[in-house]
């Protein structure tokens, strides 16, 4: 993972690599905090990733209007769920 900040939120980028033998969908919750109040939040769905690959995905999250956009952006992982193919 990774947080950037920019003019209109912080840019984060997700990877998450499917080790299972078959298909797998991820739901990752994320939240992206400077220490001092500023906390966004996003849910990431990397669907149907193939057996030994790698699903990416990325989103701007936050904005300007909830106050200066964090310098040093922390990403926490609230949540990560995988949900793998039954076939």
């Amino acid at each position: 993972m990774r947080a950037t900040p920019e003019s209109g939120g912080v840019r984060t980028e997700i990877e998450v690599s499917n080790t299972y033998e078959r298909n797998a969908t991820y739901s990752v919750k994320i939240s992206i905090a400077d220490g001092k109040g500023w906390t966004a939040y996003n849910r990431f769905w990397l669907q149907d990733v193939p057996s030994g690959e790698t699903g990416r995905d990325e989103a701007v999250i936050g904005s300007k209007d909830m106050g200066p956009i964090p310098q040093v952006p922390k990403i926490y992982v609230d949540e990560f769920d995988p949900l793998v193919d039954q076939k």
